[in-house]
C-alpha cells in the first residue's frame, strides 16, 4: 500500500472523528480557517474532534498550504489528483466534502462523460446524509454578460446532472457563501454580470 493510501486507511480508523474533505484546496487559506476554528464546511462549530483533509494537484499551491498549516496535527494534505486520493476512502466515510470552482475537466458539461465516474465515486465515499458543497461559475464563451435564462438552465442542468449520480439537492444559493475567502472567489465576487457563481448543497441518503 502506497503512503497515501495508508494515511487515508488511518483516517477511516478514526471513526470518532469527524472527517471534512476539500477537493482542490488551492493554497489552503479557507482550509486552515475550517481546522482553526473546527469549522464544518458551512462554518458552523463542530461539537465533536475533526481532521480536515485537502488535495491539491497544483505542487506550488500545495507548498504555500502546506506552511499555511504548520505542524496542525487535525490536517492531513495530498499533493495528488483527486482521481487518485479519493478512491482510498473507505465507502461512507467522509461527513463532508467541499468543492469550490473545480478546474473546467471537473465540471464543464463538454467533459460531463469524463467527470462522472468521479463524482460517482465520491458518492459512495459520504457517509449517510453527509454533504457535499460544490461551489461553480458560468461564463459566457464571448466573455459577455451571462443572462438570466442561461444561468438558469445552467443550474438545472447541474443539479439534474448530480441527482443523476444519486446525490440529493438540500440547498441552492445563487452566490458564494460571503464567508468563503479564496483568491479566485475575492476576484470572481468583482464581476457578477459575467460570472455567475452558483453554490449547491447535495446530500448522499441511503435508501
Amino acid at each position: 500500500m502506497s503512503s497515501e493510501g495508508i494515511m487515508v486507511h488511518d483516517l477511516a480508523l478514526k471513526s470518532s472523528r469527524r472527517l471534512i474533505v476539500e477537493f482542490g484546496m488551492g493554497d489552503g487559506l479557507l482550509l486552515e480557517k475550517l481546522a482553526q476554528q473546527n469549522y464544518d464546511i458551512k462554518l458552523v462549530p463542530i461539537n465533536a474532534k475533526a481532521t480536515y483533509v485537502g488535495i491539491e494537484i497544483d505542487k506550488n499551491e500545495f507548498k504555500v498550504a502546506k506552511s499555511r498549516m504548520g505542524d496542525n496535527g487535525n490536517v492531513i494534505l495530498f499533493n495528488a489528483p483527486m482521481e487518485e486520493i479519493v478512491p482510498l476512502f473507505s465507502n461512507c466515510t467522509i461527513d463532508q466534502i467541499l468543492c469550490i470552482l473545480p478546474d473546467p475537466s471537473y465540471i464543464d458539461k463538454s467533459k460531463q462523460s469524463e467527470w462522472e465516474l468521479f463524482y460517482k465515486t465520491t458518492y459512495l465515499k459520504l457517509k449517510n446524509q453527509g454533504l457535499f458543497r460544490l461551489v461553480t461559475e458560468l461564463t459566457d464563451e464571448l466573455l459577455e454578460p451571462v443572462s438570466d435564462e442561461a444561468y438558469e438552465a445552467w443550474v438545472q442542468w447541474l443539479v439534474q446532472s448530480f441527482q443523476s449520480l444519486g446525490f440529493t439537492i438540500k440547498e441552492t444559493m445563487h452566490s458564494s457563501p460571503k464567508e468563503y475567502t479564496t483568491r479566485y472567489l475575492t476576484q470572481f465576487r468583482g464581476d457578477t454580470g459575467r460570472i455567475r457563481i452558483v453554490t449547491l448543497d447535495f446530500e448522499r441518503q441511503l435508501e
